[in-house]
């Protein structure tokens, strides 16, 4: 299969590059959920804009690498404006024609985490012993290593803890987690742990 691919002309080759690559940035953090026919059909939608350029390009009579670059690079766009303002912008349509109010996300979870429009500021989990585990400003972690947290798949979490509150106890504030020599400490709380998980979001 893979000597097949190498074998087949260039434009179609970088068309399924494009493709491709098109489909990961549009859908990062959003792709665990996605079956092999997503993924091929979603990866097909982005390469025909990749052998749109192409051809475009080649009416143009533009040198060929000039050609397979601009496709690539105007595929990735069009995958990051679809993803940053293309979804929800559907979204909004269908709601508004009372078509469907889902919005395709494989959870509440990813929808509350991965939005970039309100970024998360505050962080809590709670665990199954009744602990509360806080980033109270995640802003503060924004150059950290995996700012300002993780949130897996299956619902397990990595953050920076700032303060611990156990129950009957008040809450303990945790000075230690960054350090200028040893850096920033990342706690991670297994999601057979947690009970629930609040958030905080600002408006940009």
């Amino acid at each position: 299969m893979q000597t097949e691919l190498l074998n087949l002309p260039w434009q179609i080759q970088v068309a399924l590059a494009a493709g491709y690559s098109g489909y990961m940035l549009a859908y990062v953090g959003l792709r665990h959920t996605h079956r092999q026919i997503d993924t091929i059909f979603i990866s097909v939608v982005f390469s025909l804009i990749a052998s749109g350029a192409i051809s475009l390009a080649a009416r143009w009579s533009i040198e060929s690498l000039y050609s397979a670059a601009s496709a690539f690079a105007v595929t990735c766009i069009v995958a990051v404006t679809w993803r940053r303002w293309g979804r929800k912008l559907l979204t909004k349509a269908l709601r508004g024609i009372n078509l469907s109010w889902g919005n395709d996300d494989p959870s509440a979870l990813v929808t509350l985490s991965l939005n970039s429009e309100y970024p998360i500021s505050q962080i809590a989990v709670l665990l199954d012993d009744g602990t509360w585990l806080r980033c109270d400003n995640t802003a503060i972690f924004n150059d950290a290593p995996f700012a300002p947290f993780l949130l897996g798949p299956n619902g397990d979490v990595a953050l920076y803890l700032t303060h611990e509150e156990k129950i009957g106890e008040e809450a303990k504030e945790l000075k230690s987690v960054r350090d200028s020599h040893y850096g920033d400490r990342i706690t991670y709380v297994p999601a057979s742990q947690i009970r629930q998980i609040n958030f905080r979001h600002v408006s940009r």
